[in-house]
């Protein structure tokens, strides 16, 4: 619950709009940030310790059973707990309370095992964002809000401004993303790039200071930016500044290439997850080891034309699967459901 936090700064805004839906609402959270609720959100920290797992979880079990004490809770919601959930759900079982797992993430481990077999159900954002697979996994798209994310009228071209956001872990290739542009501007000169973003934990940092010292304050790679990670009430503004969002993360479907969809400008990427919903810019079978410098290539010799076209029909099939206030209907309709 921090409005401020680098991944999930938007669990404020769900929480208010799943407020609207239920007549109370109570968050256990691991921390606390900046954040407003609506008056019928009761929030709760359980202080998750990193490194202090077993403490943190004993600790998170009292506030927990507390709360089923003294409240009447109808469905219970758990996003991105597999331990936390794992660890509670012989209780919810045993005492009829329906409990249902937000997961996007395509790890497995043995506490999601667990969850898929005592909670109701596993909620993800596609079926290739969670390991699993079954009756009860329930896919229901990302979360954007149109209102925040709204779109460009006219994309930029020719496209010179590239732009990656998310957070400066090894999981997202960083050094992948500026090499690929190195290669691609023998041929476009112009192309620049700003990577936003900040390591999410200290065991990063490193990985990130390696990454930077390979190319801060060296001449030959003046095109390249980077900029410590800045707020999500920035995020759309600085989209809209962008005329291209390029991105090497392998795995669920991440979340920063839909808001960037939504905001109407290209995205290059390798991410399966989004290349089956939203197509390739070159057409080729399947992904080779050329595929991401290829995608950005084929993206750069587009017409303005094709290129505000494809965009448009991006944009459509993100407003479609993807957009909150559906999202939140599915969400609603899964949580209320007496009969799963």
């Amino acid at each position: 619950m921090d409005s401020k936090h680098q991944v999930f700064s938007h669990q404020v805004d769900l929480v208010n709009k799943l407020a609207k839906r239920f007549d109370h609402v109570t968050v256990l959270t691991g921390s606390l940030g900046v954040f407003q609720v609506a008056e019928n959100v009761n929030v709760i920290c359980y202080r998750w310790i990193d490194g202090k797992r077993l403490s943190s979880l004993i600790r998170f079990f009292f506030i927990f059973v507390r709360s089923i004490k003294s409240q009447k809770i109808s469905v219970l919601f758990s996003h991105m707990t597999s331990v936390q959930s794992a660890f509670i759900t012989p209780i919810t079982k045993v005492i009829g309370l329906r409990h249902f797992l937000w997961y996007a993430h395509t790890s497995n481990n043995i506490y999601l095992k667990i969850a898929r077999v005592l909670t109701d159900g596993i909620i993800t954002s596609t079926p290739g964002s969670c390991p699993l697979e079954g009756r009860k996994i329930y896919p229901i798209g990302q979360s954007i809000d149109k209102s925040i994310f709204f779109k460009k009228t006219k994309v930029s071209w020719p496209i010179t401004k590239l732009v990656h956001i998310g957070r400066f872990d090894p999981s997202k290739d960083i050094e992948v993303i500026i090499n690929t542009v190195e290669k691609v501007r023998h041929s476009n000169p112009a192309l620049t790039l700003e990577i936003i973003g900040s390591s999410s934990s200290n065991k990063f940092e490193e990985y990130e200071r390696e990454v930077k010292n390979r190319f801060v304050n060296k001449p030959e790679y003046s095109w390249v930016k980077f900029t410590p990670h800045i707020s999500r009430a920035e995020l759309p503004e600085i989209l809209k500044s962008k005329e291209a969002f390029i991105h090497a993360f392998q795995g669920s479907l991440d979340k920063t290439l839909v808001e960037a969809t939504f905001t109407g400008i290209p995205v290059v990427t390798i991410n399966y997850e989004y290349l089956k919903i939203f197509g390739f810019w070159e057409q080729q079978n399947k992904p080779d080891s050329y595929f991401f410098e290829n995608e950005l290539i084929k993206l750069l010799t587009l017409s303005e034309g094709d290129l505000q076209a494809e965009v448009e029909r991006r944009y459509e099939i993100a407003i479609r699967n993807h957009e909150i206030s559906g999202w939140i209907d599915r969400l609603v309709r899964i949580l209320s459901d007496q009969s799963k």
